[in-house]
């Protein structure tokens, strides 16, 4: 045993007495491939050191396995001096036969108290691990934002990008349409005057935007032109009167461009001015979408400051408050949540770093989206400045966070959250972030009203 144990490279200063002590001690395990190592919820009782084997480690999250490491030959795993691990969280399955030995927790206070290099070893190896899983983590953490953000994206860019889509395809149809109508049109004969008249009333129509219809008012409209179409015996009432509608035709107006016209020019002047104003209404859908699709990608460039440094400099709080808010906006609409911001007008620029900030707006404001009721959620966010702070309060009237909770929110990996939909870092992140800026954060609740406020120094280095 002794010999196997100095093929441990991570015992290698370890005296042969304390060696020949775990020895004694240890209970030899064989596992069979296939045969567990640990299981989620089992307890972490024994030290295990790995004497032959090859052990596969995942996570069962919603049915899904998801490996995330491995323990081969000579590695060291389970319970560690001064480790507060209780339960084991996930799954180690061999993948070939394996020999492991287990040192129980009973002996755990003798190894501490009376093997000092032993111990100084085992605890080195807890740090390692500590802060490989915390990498991983941290890692995970950002992959979350970041799959946050894509999604997010996605569905934004989708709607308009759709829009311009459908858009195109009913102005290429329209225009299709045009030649045949064009022959009706230049058989028309009027002089200057009456041309004159009827493009301008055209385009007032066009430029003008009178106050929206009701539900009603439309269809008591609708039903009014189809009557004087059917009476006048004018063709494609169908095809004519909705957009007429749209743009608030009434009777009066096509009698106006009637009387100016001959009747039989009537019907193609008309359908020339509808033709306009599908075009008019399809090229300002396409601006309107095209404009949307650029308003994200400014706010993607804000969000992540894209093509600026990254170090510290003076920066907007607003904007960057604004554009975590733009990118997380189909959270919001999707269940129709109310967003209210009260920003105070005389907020200076503050000294920070731009892409670690919006890290912070992002988790604050994302955990208040998630706190919201499904109906009737309103999520606040407000902001104050004083002589040398800059105040953010990011407010939702959801269920609040329970006493014993409110206590440990900051600590890292601590979630409330059901499995595979937090890591328990978000609040740390944020936590330390606001400390690299000499800030504070703090979060109060009650049933309706959870409070997240951060302060931060205008400038956390003045002279």
């Amino acid at each position: 045993m002794i010999e196997a144990l100095n093929d441990f490279s991570k015992l290698n200063n370890v005296p042969k007495v304390q060696l020949q002590w775990l020895s004694r001690h240890m209970e030899m395990v064989d596992i069979p491939k296939g045969g567990f190592l640990f299981q989620k919820g089992s307890p972490i009782d024994h030290l295990m050191l790995i004497f032959e084997g090859d052990f596969e480690l995942y996570l069962v999250n919603n049915n899904n396995r998801k490996a995330f490491g491995r323990l081969q030959k000579h590695d060291i795993t389970g319970m560690l001096p001064f480790s507060r691990a209780k339960q084991a969280t996930g799954f180690a399955v061999a993948r070939k036969p394996a020999r492991v030995g287990k040192l129980h927790r009973e002996k755990m206070r003798e190894l501490i108290r009376d093997h000092y290099e032993l111990t100084e070893v085992l605890v080195h190896e807890m740090n390692n691990r500590i802060r490989n899983i915390t990498q991983i983590e941290v890692q995970n953490e950002k992959l979350i934002a970041l799959g946050k953000l894509s999604a997010g994206l996605a569905h934004e860019l989708n709607n308009p990008a759709s829009a311009m889509v459908r858009s195109a395809s009913l102005l290429e149809q329209h225009l299709m349409g045009l030649p045949a109508d064009f022959k009706r049109v230049i058989k028309i004969k009027t002089d200057d005057a009456a041309i004159d008249a009827v493009n301008n009333f055209m385009y007032q129509k066009l430029t003008e935007k009178p106050s929206e219809l009701t539900l009603l008012e439309q269809n008591t409209l609708e039903d009014e032109l189809y009557d004087w179409f059917s009476e006048c015996s004018l063709d494609d009432k169908y095809d004519l009167v909705p957009l007429l509608v749209e743009y608030q035709f009434n009777i009066e107006d096509l009698q106006f461009v009637k009387s100016l016209l001959r009747e039989e020019d009537f019907n193609p002047v008309l359908k020339w001015i509808v033709q306009n104003m599908t075009t008019n209404k399809t090229v300002t859908d396409i601006k309107e979408a095209s404009s949307r699709i650029e308003t994200l990608i400014q706010s993607v460039k804000t969000y992540s400051y894209m093509d600026q440094s990254l170090d510290f400099q003076w920066l907007d709080l607003h904007q960057g408050i604004q554009s975590t808010l733009n990118v997380l906006n189909h959270k919001l609409r999707k269940v129709g949540h109310e967003v209210v911001t009260e920003f105070d007008e005389a907020m200076p620029k503050i000294m920070g770093l731009p892409g670690e900030l919006n890290q912070v707006w992002t988790n604050l404001i994302d955990n208040a989206i998630d706190a919201l009721p499904p109906k009737g959620g309103r999520l606040t966010i407000r902001t104050k400045a004083t002589e040398n702070f800059a105040y953010t309060y990011v407010q939702d009237n959801g269920h609040g966070i329970a006493q014993e909770h409110l206590n440990h929110i900051f600590e890292p990996f601590y979630t409330t959250k059901e499995v595979g939909k937090g890591t328990g870092l978000g609040l740390d992140v944020t936590q330390k972030i606001i400390k690299q800026h000499n800030g504070q954060v703090k979060a109060t609740s009650k049933p309706g009203e959870t409070i997240f406020e951060v302060c931060l120094p205008i400038d956390p280095n003045p002279e």
